[in-house]
């Protein structure tokens, strides 16, 4: 089992004012965003070979460092195996669901 990539989901309360920063300081460019009637939920952005998702939250964890705010998405051919892998060292995984956005996780 290999893993295929790694990206950074950084939970923000302001995504547009943070997504305009990516965009004009760091040159990163929209790949996917999904928008509803409250305005931009969710962009997939790009600067060279860099990716990072931004999330919008109403609510961040304030008692805990800045880093709790930040998810990390690990990517690989086969969830399940990892699964398995994971759960046969003893490590507390759940249940995989199929999610809306077409992942398995």
């Amino acid at each position: 089992m290999n893993f295929e990539g790694l990206i950074p989901v950084i939970q923000c309360r302001q995504i547009e004012q943070t997504l305009d920063f990516y965009q004009q300081a760091l040159r990163y460019i929209i790949v996917n965003k999904t928008e509803d009637e409250y305005g931009l939920q969710w962009a997939y952005i790009k600067s060279d070979n860099t990716y990072l998702m931004l999330q919008k939250t109403s609510k961040l964890i304030s008692d805990q460092p800045h880093s709790a705010n930040i998810l990390l998405h690990y990517y690989t051919k086969d969830v399940s195996a990892q699964r398995q892998f994971m759960a046969a060292k003893g490590i507390n995984v759940g249940q995989l669901e199929d999610t809306a956005y077409y992942i398995r996780q």
